[in-house]
């Protein structure tokens, strides 16, 4: 198992929770631990700021799009892990982030939905 994914296996069985947000550098799901927002790949705290001066501009349905489409690839990738891990803690780990990405998924779904539908 990577570090990465010890790491965030660690996180949940520890009580952390893991978030619909995900990392602005390398694109993991972050965790609550504490009160404060981790991403457990890069290690770091993660702080939410807001924007003082002209952004880009994205559409709402291409990000969300976007964001779709490379959760499903890490549940894609996920579950090939799965099908060769005979370990049980391994198997727990895996599982606890394919379901936070189906969660991530269905949200995303829905805000979809929502967008769509205004």
């Amino acid at each position: 198992m990577s570090d990465d994914v010890k790491r965030m296996a660690d996180l949940l069985k520890s009580g952390a929770t893991m978030l619909s947000d995900v990392c602005p550098n390398c694109g993991s799901p972050l965790f609550k631990v504490k009160g404060e927002i981790f991403c457990a790949k890069c290690n770091k705290p993660v702080v939410y700021a807001r924007a003082t001066g002209p952004q880009a501009t994205v559409s709402a349905s291409m990000l969300l799009e976007s964001v779709e489409q490379t959760v499903i690839g890490k549940i894609s990738e996920t579950n090939e892990l799965l099908k060769l891990e005979k370990d049980p803690e391994r198997l727990s780990a895996y599982s606890n982030l394919v379901f936070g990405w189906l969660s991530m998924l269905e949200k995303l779904r829905n805000l979809k939905e929502t967008f769509n539908q205004s």
